[in-house]
This record gives structure tokens, C-alpha cells and sequence, in this order.
């Protein structure tokens, strides 16, 4: 499957795939979780936390996520990489569509272990003083890009067995 931009065809998967990487990466620039702003700043911290400072799980999203759009540059140039046919997870990885769609799995396995992380942190803290953590909106951004990375992956595996 193609769509047509600006006067070429471009595989479908690859436009999926670099437009999650991109959602992915902005989400881990935007706070994961915020802190209640008078007491932040009477602690000397930011009201906000974006995943990128907040912790190894936003840095290793952001990192798969630029990953994801690389691959899906070159597959939108037609690069063909020399991949040897390995195992990930169980599954076969034998082409550029497979190496997103694995990017895109680590990516949203690292959204999904900074939520579980943030969750925690926001929980202790507002055990402590009610109402002064919350989520961010960044995490969430990061996990729904990650989930469209791995789509876009596989609409180009999909489309070659079809």
C-alpha cells in the first residue's frame, strides 16, 4: 500500500511509522509527571517532569523512537539494509519493516515501564500530601506514538505477504 505525497508513492507503513516516531519523541520532551506548583517550588524542584529528565525509561523511549523514524526514512528511500535473519522475542526479523516494528515494541515496553514508575512515584507522593502529584501528559504521548510505530511496522510486513 502506497500514498501518494507530493507527486510520489510513498509506503504507507513508513508515513505510519516516522509520524509515531515523531509523536513518541515529543511525548518524552513533555511531562511525564507534575508536581503541584507552590509546593515545588517552596522544594526547590519543577512542577513538571518530562520523560526525558525524569529517568532511564524516557531517554530509552526517545532514543527507539528517533530509531523508528531512521528506519522509516530508509525505507521510504528504498534503502535495502543487510539485515541477517535473527530472532527478537520469537519472531523473525528479516527486513527494515521488521527492525520498526521491534523498535516500536521496546519503545512502547519503555513507556509502559516509566508509567509503571511515575505511577509509583505519584502514588508515594500523594500518600504523603494529597493532591500533589499527577501524571503527565508526555507518557501518554510517548505510549500512544510507540503503539503507531509498531502499527506502521506492520502494515509493511502485512503488505509483503499479501
Amino acid at each position: 500500500m502506497t500514498i501518494a505525497v507530493g507527486g510520489r508513492n510513498l509506503p504507507i507503513g513508513a508515513v505510519v511509522a516516522a509520524i509515531g516516531g515523531a509523536v513518541a519523541a515529543v511525548g518524552t520532551f513533555l511531562a511525564w509527571e507534575t508536581l503541584d506548583s507552590a509546593v515545588a517550588s517552596a522544594l526547590g524542584e519543577s512542577s513538571a517532569i518530562s520523560g526525558i529528565s525524569s529517568g532511564l525509561a524516557g531517554k530509552v523511549a526517545a532514543v527507539l523512537a528517533i530509531a523508528a523514524i531512521a528506519l522509516a526514512v530508509i525505507w521510504i528511500m528504498g534503502i535495502k539494509l543487510p539485515i541477517p535473519p535473527f530472532k527478537a522475542y520469537g519472531f523473525l526479523i528479516t527486513s527494515t519493516e521488521g527492525l520498526i516494528v521491534l523498535a516500536g515494541a521496546l519503545c512502547l515496553l519503555a513507556g509502559i515501564w516509566g508509567f509503571l514508575g511515575i505511577t509509583k512515584d505519584v502514588n508515594d507522593a500523594n500518600a504523603l500530601v494529597p493532591g500533589i502529584g499527577a501524571m503527565g501528559m508526555g507518557i501518554f504521548v510517548s505510549i500512544a506514538g510507540a503503539v503507531v510505530i509498531v502499527v506502521g511496522g506492520l502494515l509493511g510486513t502485512l503488505n509483503k505477504t499479501a
